[in-house]
């Protein structure tokens, strides 16, 4: 194994599914908040290797958004990381073959929860989290995997939904790292196309918001009262940034959408 990738990390993936130790059952979560799993279904959720033990209401607001149009969905109840940490410091270090090593691992981890999901009858992966997006596309060209906003689309009639917030993409400067696959930002263009009435201000990402500046340039862009976000990332770096006691709300796109209902 190349000496710039966590050994340690790689087989607690392995081993686990997860990217660390010490996660709450990935089960008892999903029971908790009433996420089905392992049924037979068209299409899988993938979470991600955090979001679901940090930020499970989104997912269960995107259940809801699903459950409303009849969407045929299932989530995992062993889903394994793809592994987006172990690329750090190869990319730091602009090393190719470490980022050649963590693509051939990625595409072990990815290629579990393909299996899992074909053997659910399932055809197509949704992906939720965003790092996963480029890195589950470009070790399965071949395969139907879609980011979250597509099926979200697919469940939605038209609406009218009278309203005005702010959207931030985000930038995506370091997916586009982790593979050449390019994030898909036209599909939340289709939702919001679905919300008649929604008056959408776009806010563009001239700097990663990790970034100070970046960070800054959200809070200072922000022209009503909801900022609505597609990338868990950016959300909670929208909420730092936003002052205290701004009065801001900021929502994924899954909360948008399940107000509308």
């Amino acid at each position: 194994m190349h000496d710039l990738i966590d050994a340690g990390m790689v087989e607690t993936i392995r081993n686990s599914g997860n990217m660390a130790t010490g996660l709450p059952p990935r089960v008892e979560i999903l029971d908790k908040h009433g996420l089905p799993y392992d049924r037979e279904a068209e299409n899988v959720i993938v979470s991600g290797c955090q979001i679901l033990y940090l930020l499970p209401h989104m997912l269960s607001s995107l259940a809801r958004v699903l459950d409303a149009g009849g969407f045929s969905y299932t989530f995992l109840s062993r889903e394994y990381c793809c592994g987006n940490y172990l690329y750090r410091p190869a990319i730091a270090a602009r090393d190719d073959a470490a980022m050649a090593a963590c693509r051939e691992l990625s595409k072990e981890f990815v290629a579990l929860n393909l299996l899992a999901a074909k053997e659910l009858g399932a055809k197509r992966l949704v992906i939720f989290c965003s790092p996963c997006y480029p890195i589950y596309k470009h070790a399965f060209p071949g395969e139907d995997i879609v980011f979250y906003p597509v099926a979200m689309a697919e469940a939605m009639d038209k609406t009218v939904y009278e309203s005005q917030v702010d959207y931030y993409a985000g930038c995506y400067r370091l997916h586009r790292r982790f593979s050449p696959v390019p994030m898909d930002l036209e599909s939340t263009e289709e939702v919001f196309s679905r919300l008649q009435g929604l008056e959408v201000h776009r806010i563009d990402a001239p700097r990663c918001c990790y970034k100070p500046e970046g960070a800054a340039h959200i809070a200072a862009s922000v022209t009503t009262s909801t900022l609505v976000t597609i990338c868990t990332g950016c959300y909670g770096q929208a909420l730092a940034s936003l002052p205290e006691g701004s009065g801001i709300e900021v929502l994924m796109l899954p909360e948008l959408v399940e107000r509308s209902l």
